[in-house]
């Protein structure tokens, strides 16, 4: 891959980089195509984004070393237009690394405003550093050093976070890609070392390395694309399937008349405190962190005291249904018994959530009693807790109870 030898002796390196950009540009249409199936996956639509940047980078080399040079006399690569490829290939695997970033963090946890707005951040970074290493080295080798320590952070960092997943959150997709992840920063570990005399030439390196350079290593950066891909797919699919098996689900809890009566609340339509115990619509959950938010409505004995107890059924009915017209089709809301319900909501933080959710119980419309027209206020007490997983969601019920009881002494509602 040498700049500084003409193109007749690194035929095999030319040609692999052909063969690289045609399948990544496969590899786009696959992942736009796929897009349709990733409504609600905002990682996978950072990893097709990131597999188009990628394109673009291949394409910039392409056009350094098989198109101009055809257009413009042969040069060494100090031309002022094989620099601005070389720009271009360089900020389009920055803007690869950064996507790729972007839709593992998603994958993980989601973005919290502050993560979206550093990873924002990094662009106009990405770009400076792209600018400057170019401006930089007189080679496309020690172009390819800085973007490598780059990739070395990156990798790492997305390799490490797939393969240590919570235990019900693992799946093969999340282990291919974990994997490839980590034998792609491996590689370019050991192209660095074959890089360093482009930025040190002081440095003697073994002849076998600069070898890995002239040429095969294009064929193995696309067999690791490859195989990346393949696993970022698996990961689509298995939230897919998850989520069809979130429908099968649903479907079953509103045909079967058992079902509903040994999982529903008679009263609100919610799940009941067994459909809980027994994991009866978790199934989203299972395969995502998540937060859920725990209710106690704090005027229903005073209603039931003052009106009867059919005023303040009609109040757990008006409570219920407020909830559930606030709620995505994958949340799901219990009613654990008496004046107590819960809401579990798969890939949402309960740092955003519990507020949320207080701001839908003060601005919810009043019930009006029956019989003397009176205007019955919502007033409940909130709390909220994150969970990594399903394992983890008792212990999370139990956080937001105290968080709940907390807000209760504190007279909040």
């Amino acid at each position: 891959m040498g700049a500084n030898h003409p193109i007749s002796a690194n035929l095999l390196t030319y040609f692999g980089l052909v063969s690289q950009l045609v399948a990544t540009i496969l590899l786009v249409v696959l992942f736009v195509l796929l897009r349709r199936h990733a409504g609600r996956r905002p990682y996978f639509r950072a990893w097709s984004n990131a597999w188009i940047a990628f394109a673009v980078a291949l394409a910039a080399l392409v056009l350094r070393f098989n198109v101009l040079p055809g257009i413009f006399a042969p040069a060494t690569g100090a031309g002022g237009w094989a620099r601005v490829c070389y720009f271009l290939y360089q900020f389009g695997k920055f803007a690869f690394l950064l996507l790729l970033l972007r839709g593992t963090l998603l994958y993980l946890r989601g973005m919290t405003r502050q993560s979206l707005v550093l990873v924002m951040g990094m662009w106009a970074v990405a770009a400076a550093i792209a600018a400057g290493s170019v401006a930089y080295s007189s080679t496309l080798q020690a172009v390819l050093f800085w973007q490598g320590l780059c990739n070395v952070v990156v990798y790492a960092f997305c390799a490490v976070a797939m393969l240590t997943l919570p235990v019900p959150r693992r799946s093969l997709g999340t282990r291919t890609t974990g994997t490839v992840l980590a034998a792609t920063l491996v590689l370019w570990l050991v192209y660095l070392i074959a890089l360093l005399d482009a930025v040190m030439p002081g440095v003697r390196l073994n002849p076998g390395l600069r070898v890995l350079l002239s040429g095969p290593n294009r064929y193995l950066d696309l067999i690791f694309s490859m195989l990346l891909a393949f696993g970022m797919v698996l990961v689509l699919f298995e939230d897919t399937r998850r989520e069809i098996d979130t429908a099968h689900q649903e479907l079953r809890v509103a045909h079967e008349q058992l079902l509903r009566e040994s999982y529903l609340d008679a009263l609100t339509g919610a799940y009941n405190r067994r459909a809980f115990t027994e994991g009866s619509g978790l199934e989203d959950a299972r395969g995502s962190f998540g937060a859920l938010v725990v209710f106690d409505m704090d005027n229903l004995k005073n209603v039931n005291d003052v009106y009867g107890h059919k005023h303040g059924d009609a109040l757990l009915k008006h409570f219920a249904s407020v909830l559930r017209a606030s709620l995505r089709p994958s949340d799901k809301l219990y009613r654990l018994g008496g004046d107590e319900f819960l809401v579990v909501m798969p890939r949402a933080m309960a740092r955003i959530a519990g507020p949320r959710m207080r701001e839908i119980v003060a601005t919810a419309p009043s019930l009006r009693e029956a019989d003397t027209g009176a205007l019955i206020k919502l007033r409940a007490s909130i709390g909220a807790a994150d969970f990594a997983s399903v394992e983890d969601i008792e212990i999370a019920l139990h956080e937001a109870d105290r968080s709940m009881y907390a807000n209760k002494r504190a007279g909040r509602n």
